[in-house]
């Protein structure tokens, strides 16, 4: 069977150069160029990586961009004083906390301090509800996690049929974490069928492998890397493996003076090839699209204000 490993290099470049225009178009309206502020934590292992790639694709598509980086300590009064200062400055048009948060920190109570309206990832929990049952709550924008997933999926010519079985495979951090739980939940409503079987399943369940075994798609949120054994898995397979982890750094080879990360996900490419029908990898994959569809968010989030 031949293997297909889905990227989302194209996808990304059409949103990103579809933002820029609209960024352009308004500023040439007159207008401010829409703000968005990033907040990030000291102590992730990615932080110095992803925190400058959020800021990087802001900028180069014309947004106004603010940030900080806060330590891993810092309380939450503090934390929710600074997302506070954003909701309340008419400059910025959307807030993202860039995940994880700390341990000590509800996550939910986070994400809810900022303004719906500025959350533009689809992570408040009254955007979920609106994700969740749109009968109850219109949402202002998509949820990026899978809106990505749909688009690549539309883009590749990847089938869901009604039936296909989902398993989403948490580790005992995410499965136990409420914000993670709850996002996996709301993804999943957007994207299976309502008349396909879905389980969520901690790693450490003694029947993981059964239910590897039985899934169509096979979603994976783990901080292990590589550890999905082949034999698991049911031939033709798609597989989503969508946490980053950071293995190592290595110098550039354009720049030996700098170091650039090793990213692997829960799932080695080259054990599922043969095996798999569809893999979107770590890295690159889904989180490539994840964060245009943020980006083309936080401009719907702007044109709403009416600036």
């Amino acid at each position: 069977m031949e293997t297909k490993v889905l990227q989302g290099a194209v996808i990304q470049e059409r949103i990103y150069s579809q933002v820029k225009q609209d960024v352009s178009d308004l500023v040439k309206t007159g207008t401010e160029a829409p703000g968005i502020a990033f907040i990030g934590f000291e102590g992730v292992p990615l932080a110095r990586y992803s925190i400058p790639l959020h800021i990087k694709a802001a900028m180069d598509a014309g947004f106004r961009v603010y940030h900080d980086l806060r330590p891993a300590d810092v309380p939450f009064d503090e934390l929710a004083a600074l997302i506070d200062l954003y909701n309340n400055d008419p400059r910025v048009h959307a807030i993202v906390i860039l995940q994880p948060v700390p341990g000590h920190l509800n996550p939910i109570l986070v994400e809810n301090r900022i303004r719906p309206e500025k959350e533009v990832e689809g992570f408040h929990p009254l955007n979920m509800l609106g994700t969740m049952v749109p009968a109850i709550r219109s949402n202002q924008y998509p949820m990026c996690l899978p809106e990505a997933l749909m688009e690549i999926f539309s883009e590749e010519g990847v089938r869901i049929k009604n039936g296909d079985e989902w398993l989403f495979i948490l580790d005992d951090e995410f499965f136990s974490n409420p914000l993670t739980h709850m996002i996996v939940r709301t993804a999943a409503a957007r994207v299976v069928p309502k008349d396909s079987p879905l389980t969520i399943i901690n790693r450490e369940s003694e029947k993981l492998v059964e239910h590897c075994r039985m899934a169509d798609f096979l979603v994976v949120v783990s901080k292990f890397t590589g550890w999905v054994d082949p034999e698991w898995l049911k031939p033709g397979v798609t597989i989503i493996d969508i946490y980053s982890n950071l293995v190592k750094e290595i110098p550039s080879k354009n720049d030996p003076s700098k170091l650039v990360p090793v990213i692997r996900g829960g799932v080695n490419v080259d054990l599922v090839k043969g095996i798999a029908s569809n893999i979107l990898p770590i890295p690159g994959g889904l989180m490539t699209v994840v964060l245009a569809i943020l980006l083309r968010n936080a401009v719907m989030a702007y044109k709403r204000t009416g600036s």
